[in-house]
C-alpha cells in the first residue's frame, strides 16, 4: 500500500510541477520591464486589450442566456438521442480545432453562399466584422459553461428537491428561479470565468473568420502575440505576459467570489 501511494504521488507531483512550470515560466519575462510598460501604453494594445475584453464578456453574457437553458433542458428532460446531443454541443466544440471553426464559418457566411446572399441582400456583411469574433467565441466557449451547469443540474435533480417544490404547490419557473439557480450559483460564476477566459484566448478561428487585423474591431490581444512572435520574441513575450496575468487575475476574483457564495 505505501509503495502504491508514493507511486501515484511521485506521478501527480511530476504533473503538477509541470504545469505550474508551464503557467508561470512566463513572468520570468519580468525582466523586459520598461518593454512592457512601452507596449501597455501604447495605443495598438490598449485597443486589443479593449476589443479582448469586451468581446469575451459579450461572449459570457451570450453564453449564460442561452447556456442555462440548453443545461436545463440536457439535465432535466429526457428524450431520445439525448446523449448524442449533448456530445455535439458540449464535447465535440471542446475538440474542434478553432481554425476549423473559423473555416467553417467563413464557408457557410461568405456572399456566394445561401445564408451569405440572403445577409447580403439585407445590407449584412458578417466576415471580418467584431460580430464575426463573437460568433467565433461563443461556440468554442459556450460549452465550459454548459458542460458545468448541466452536471450541477443533473446532480440536483437527484437530490428530488425540485420534485419536493413542486409537489408543494411550486410552479416550473418559481421552481427554477428558488431551489435550482441559487443553488447553482458556484457553478454559473465558475463556468461563466472558464467560457470567459477561453473567449479571451481564443486566436486561431478568429484570425480565419474575422482577420484579426483591424484595431479596436477584429484586432486581439492573442492575435497581436502571434503576429509579434513571427519577428520580435520579446515583444510577444511581453504581450503574453501582460494578457496571462489579465487572464488570471481575473480567474482568480471568479474563485473568490465564488467561494464567498457559497
Amino acid at each position: 500500500m505505501e509503495l502504491f501511494k508514493a507511486f501515484m504521488l511521485t506521478l501527480a507531483s511530476f504533473f503538477i510541477v509541470f504545469v505550474i512550470i508551464s503557467i508561470f515560466y512566463l513572468f520570468t519575462a519580468l525582466s523586459y520591464g520598461t518593454l512592457i510598460i512601452e507596449y501597455l501604453l501604447s495605443q495598438q494594445v490598449l485597443l486589443a486589450l479593449w476589443v479582448s475584453i469586451s468581446s469575451s464578456t459579450i461572449v459570457m453574457l451570450i453564453s449564460l442566456l442561452f447556456g442555462v437553458p440548453t443545461a436545463w433542458l440536457l439535465a432535466n428532460k429526457d428524450f431520445k438521442s439525448k446523449s448524442l446531443l449533448e456530445t455535439l454541443i458540449v464535447d465535440v466544440p471542446h475538440s474542434f480545432p478553432p481554425g476549423v471553426v473559423g473555416t467553417t464559418y467563413l464557408f457557410m457566411f461568405q456572399a456566394t453562399s445561401p445564408i451569405g446572399t440572403l445577409l447580403q441582400n439585407l445590407g449584412i456583411s458578417l466576415v471580418n466584422t467584431f460580430w464575426a469574433m463573437i460568433l467565433v467565441k461563443t461556440l468554442i466557449s459556450a460549452p465550459f459553461l454548459i458542460g458545468i451547469l448541466t452536471m450541477r443540474f443533473r446532480s440536483l435533480r437527484e437530490t428530488e428537491l425540485e420534485v419536493i417544490a413542486k409537489s408543494l404547490g411550486a410552479s416550473e419557473f418559481k421552481t427554477f428561479y428558488t431551489i435550482t439557480l441559487p443553488l447553482s450559483k458556484n457553478a454559473i460564476v465558475g463556468g461563466s470565468a472558464r467560457c470567459w477566459a477561453r473567449a479571451l484566448g481564443e486566436v486561431a478561428g478568429t484570425i480565419v473568420f474575422a482577420g484579426a487585423i483591424i484595431p479596436g474591431i477584429t484586432q486581439t490581444m492573442p492575435a497581436i502575440i502571434v503576429f509579434e512572435a513571427q519577428t520580435s520574441l520579446p515583444a510577444s513575450l511581453t504581450l503574453a505576459l501582460i494578457l496571462a496575468t489579465i487572464s488570471i487575475t481575473i480567474l482568480i476574483l471568479f474563485k473568490i467570489l465564488s467561494e464567498r457564495n457559497q
